[in-house]
């Protein structure tokens, strides 16, 4: 996913050059990046691009993105996130119009309003509560749980060279609405890309984390300033309780893991 720092350097393709091939269109301007060397390096790229996009909230693909690009297009469509009834349509592109009617899903950056909003609205009556428990732990033989994926992300990702990262530069007011660029949560046993929305606005009020990234089973949140010892038990005990079958000893493994770090990677489907 990230390279090797042996291999090619560091390759930023802005959209505007070339448009990476997706299962569907993108809404949002950004860039593929090539060559990155460690998941430390992404964390710094990331960093470096939302300085130079201040009003804007960058947004990361994480592991698989073939997959999380299949996922995000089926979930788009499965949850209705691209339905056009009720909303102005005046202001768009002809292209988008076929026989002056439109041609049923969006693909333009003036149509991301739309796809937000309905992202929003869905999201409207969804309580944190009804989150906990829908995942388990780990899941058999997957070596999935909080703890291991965290120890090492970069094993986890299963970084290859080849991979590339895409980075959306979503045009939201919070780091969880940037969820409306990639809104992955698509199969019965994942959270829904409202789910999703709901625990990482938890996450940014309570925990100071923000989203930073989105893969085909993972969230990624980063926070300003690392976790302190309270702070990180206080998180690790609500991360346990998300999940069904947490073990005794998960929150204070977790605690002691995310003491003195800035970042989380959180699983949100069932494998």
């Amino acid at each position: 996913m990230f390279g090797s720092s042996r291999g090619k350097p560091l390759e930023l393709v802005p959209f505007s050059q070339a448009k990476p091939r997706t299962f569907s269109p993108l809404l949002c301007d950004g860039l593929t990046a090539r060559g990155l060397s460690s998941f430390a390096d992404l964390l710094a790229l990331h960093a470096r691009l939302q300085r130079d996009h201040p009003d804007h909230r960058v947004l990361a693909s994480l592991d698989d993105l073939g997959q999380a690009s299949y996922t995000a297009g089926h979930g788009t469509d499965y949850h209705g996130l691209d339905e056009v009834e009720g909303h102005d349509l005046s202001g768009l592109s002809p292209e988008v119009f076929e026989n002056g009617q439109h041609q049923g899903y969006l693909s333009t950056p003036a149509e991301f309003p739309i796809r937000l909003a309905n992202l929003l609205a869905r999201a409207r009556d969804i309580r944190l509560e009804a989150v906990f428990g829908l995942l388990d732990w780990e899941t058999s033989g997957d070596a999935n749980d909080l703890v291991t994926i965290n120890t090492d992300p970069e094993a986890f990702l299963g970084i290859a060279r080849e991979q590339e990262v895409l980075f959306q530069f979503a045009p939201v007011q919070s780091a969880a609405e940037a969820i409306a660029a990639f809104p992955n949560g698509y199969f019965q046993s994942d959270l829904s890309p409202m789910q999703n929305l709901v625990l990482a606005r938890r996450l940014e009020a309570e925990h100071g984390l923000s989203l930073f990234g989105i893969g085909a089973r993972l969230l990624g949140f980063r926070r300003a300033a690392a976790l302190g010892e309270d702070r990180a038990r206080a998180l690790a005990t609500e991360l346990a309780t998300l999940y069904a079958k947490t073990p005794p000893t998960a929150a204070d493994q977790l605690a002691r893991l995310l003491t003195g770090r800035d970042w989380l990677l959180l699983r949100y489907t069932e494998s």
